[in-house]
């Protein structure tokens, strides 16, 4: 087959869930003998990197620019994968549109992670029976209680995709509860073959949380800090952080900002215990699995998908969690949530019960890495591949109907001036 995946993130360098799950997706169809192209912006917004740096970062994993589209993208070869990586986002569009038409896939695999909807739009009107979508965050859908930005009009695009794959059970029941859509269910096989290192450790150094802010529980992090000062914390700064939350987070003695990497490994090697306090929808939390992988005992939160990630483990969490979003956008131009008080003493008694004793920590640390690597060792992407073989020779009889729930409006004008901005997106 021949593939065209597009997402408004950066193909690299990897280090949100969502980046890194596409790319893992692409790699793996490449292994199995398809043709892949990927169309994404270069950069992220805001960026960390400028297109010089992003140049850079590229020569120096020995990652050669073949070629490039006039002034709108570079072009290069990636693990088998054609990644067009538009500079400019304004031209992401147009860019798409062409290589649609050039490329001619047999499918069009268009990520979640645009809340403008504006890639899927191009996808459905260039092929329109050959859409798959993928939904890695559902806070970007524009249906349902959590939508970042709700769209009654954007939500009708979903009845015309052919196929719509949910990365969790929570996430099938989130879409078919507040569209009325089928999707089909695939655990994304992300995490490699293995052997993966045993990395926790009862002498590692931090209790660490990845993409420090509001929706991720930045509040029961911050309060567990303060109450526990004798503890080292760190914080991976991603898409969510804002300038606001590095700030308060860097007045507080014991607690590290480490910097993203694409190998994530650098952070777990250095990670204790890791908290997943999601207080707003986790799909599937890829930073659980990864760290259980490796025997680091995770705390996370009762909330959405972080149940099914948690693969039946110890330390599954109350919390009250989000309910709705204000109109005001933070300085990542994403809405500011209203976040409940939260109760820290059931956080604060696990913590100090898996810091108490080795023996304590390590059984946990045992239990999590068998229950991660059962899970992992029968993930696999063939239900994905022979579904997309088989409906290719298919005809597809009707569209769907997409039953949008009462109460869903466009978005202010203000939020609509943002679509389309946020990357690096949820672990």
């Amino acid at each position: 087959m021949k593939i065209l995946l597009t997402m408004n993130l950066p193909y690299f360098p990897a280090v949100g869930g969502a980046n890194k799950a596409n790319r893992s997706l692409a790699e793996e169809f490449v292994r199995r003998g398809h043709t892949v192209q990927v169309v994404v912006p270069a950069l992220g917004t805001p960026s960390q990197l400028t297109p010089a740096q992003f140049r850079d970062a590229l020569a120096a994993e020995g990652i050669q620019i073949t070629s490039q589209a006039g002034a709108d993208a570079d072009i290069f070869q990636l693990n088998g994968v054609e990644v067009h990586a538009v500079a400019e986002a304004a031209h992401l569009s147009v860019h798409l549109m062409d290589q649609l038409r050039a490329f001619k896939p047999d499918w069009a695999l268009v990520s979640s992670e645009d809340p403008s909807q504006r890639l899927l739009e191009i996808a459905l009107q260039a092929c329109p029976e050959r859409v798959a979508y993928l939904v890695h965050t559902a806070v970007f859908l524009p249906f349902g209680p959590q939508s970042f930005f709700p769209s009654a009009r954007r939500a009708k695009l979903f009845g015309q995709i052919r196929v719509m794959v949910a990365v969790s059970a929570f996430v099938q029941d989130y879409i078919r509860q507040w569209s009325g859509l089928d999707s089909t269910i695939v655990y994304m096989p992300v995490y490699g073959t293995g052997p993966f290192p045993h990395l926790g450790n009862f002498e590692n150094e931090f209790v660490t949380l990845v993409n420090p802010c509001a929706i991720k529980g930045i509040s029961i992090f911050e309060g567990l800090a303060c109450a526990l000062p004798e503890i080292k914390f760190a914080a991976v700064p991603t898409w969510g952080t804002t300038p606001a939350d590095r700030t308060r987070l860097a007045r507080l003695p014991n607690v590290q900002l480490l910097e993203p990497c694409a190998d994530f490994d650098r952070i777990l090697a250095r990670t204790r215990v890791m908290l997943v306090p999601s207080l707003s929808i986790e799909n599937f939390s890829l930073t659980a699995v990864e760290s259980m992988l490796r025997g680091i005992p995770v705390l996370g939160s009762r909330v959405g998908g972080i149940p099914e990630a948690k693969l039946g483990t110890d330390f599954l969490l109350p919390v009250h969690p989000i309910e709705r979003f204000t109109d005001q956008l933070d300085e990542n131009h994403l809405p500011i949530p209203l976040v409940p008080e939260q109760d820290l003493q059931p956080w604060r008694e696990a913590l100090a019960q898996l810091l108490s004793e080795r023996t304590i920590y390590e059984h946990h640390s045992r239990a999590a890495r068998a229950a991660a690597e059962q899970f992992v060792s029968g993930l696999s992407l063939t239900p994905l591949e022979e579904l997309l073989i088989r409906l290719s020779t298919e005809t597809r009889s009707s569209p769907a109907v997409v039953q949008v729930q009462a109460g869903v409006t466009e978005p202010t004008p203000e939020a609509e001036s943002s679509l389309g901005r946020a990357a690096n997106l949820p672990r």
